[in-house]
């Protein structure tokens, strides 16, 4: 069962394990059974260090799955003309507001980040991680006021989280979202640069290192929690771009999987 936080906050973590705390248990299962290539690299060590590299492995990972999913939803929603546009327009017309309409779409990203294992400062074994995210989205129409998104009048959709370790897919979650009056969508996101908007203070968004005894867990990338450098948004037929089997993988990609039907492969398309 997903929860979400107070504030409506949904992360890749609650998606796929339930909840952050669920995260860190069910990852020390997940990197202990992935154990060949983590073994090899820690069998020269006493059992209670190689238990204590397995923790903070999967301390540090469920960190780097404290990705907010409605933040990702937005982020992608910025990148569409018609959304930029009416935001542009709504903060330089004080007072006003516009509403916005999309055809069905696909948001998605797809990170990578590792999570390497350190013994008295040297690291000893690396852990990838692929974190895949992706929307699919039908019947929006957006409220814009003050250069944010105001308000979801309509729409729904699935949201898909798949994640692997060194490439082999351990997990992959679904859920459907109504959108209106979703308590995540409630915080007037900027759909702007934050230079547009000097009245109010600027954040910066940064990782987290957890600490630990030694050996230690160190963030390769941090900040990918708070980050999302490659969110693409494109219409709804074109293909997801990890369509492409890897290793590890069948022909199927892990969306595919998720669909009751025949998955749609279509030329990519751009909505803008």
């Amino acid at each position: 069962m997903t929860t979400a936080a107070p504030d409506g906050v949904i992360t890749a973590a609650d998606l796929l394990f339930g909840s952050n705390e669920k995260a860190q248990e069910a990852l020390t299962r997940h990197v202990m059974a992935d154990g060949r290539a983590f073994a090899r690299s820690l069998v020269h060590l006493p059992r209670v260090t190689r238990e204590a590299a397995v923790r903070e492995a999967a301390v540090a990972a469920a960190g780097l799955l404290k990705v907010d999913l409605i933040e990702v939803l937005v982020s992608g929603w910025r990148e569409h003309h018609d959304v930029f546009s009416a935001a542009r327009r709504t903060l330089d017309t004080p007072g006003s507001k516009e509403l916005v309409g999309l055809a069905p779409h696909r948001i998605s990203t797809m990170q990578q980040p590792a999570v390497g294992i350190l013994l008295d400062g040297k690291r000893v074994h690396t852990l990838q991680l692929g974190l895949s995210i992706l929307f699919e989205i039908t019947g929006l129409v957006a409220g814009i006021s003050h250069g944010r998104l105001a308000a979801v009048h309509a729409g729904r959709g699935h949201v898909g989280v798949a994640l692997t370790i060194h490439e082999i897919e351990v997990l992959t979650k679904r859920t459907h979202l109504e959108l209106p009056g979703h308590a995540g969508l409630r915080r007037g996101f900027r759909l702007l640069p934050a230079s547009h908007y000097p009245d109010e203070p600027q954040s910066h968004p940064s990782g987290t290192h957890p600490g630990g005894q030694v050996p230690a867990a160190e963030l390769m990338g941090a900040g990918f929690a708070s980050a999302f450098p490659d969110v693409n948004l494109t219409d709804a037929a074109a293909e997801h771009p990890s369509a492409q089997p890897g290793p590890g993988h069948g022909s199927a990609s892990w969306w595919e999987k998720t669909q009751a039907g025949p998955a749609r492969h279509a030329a990519p398309g751009d909505p803008r």
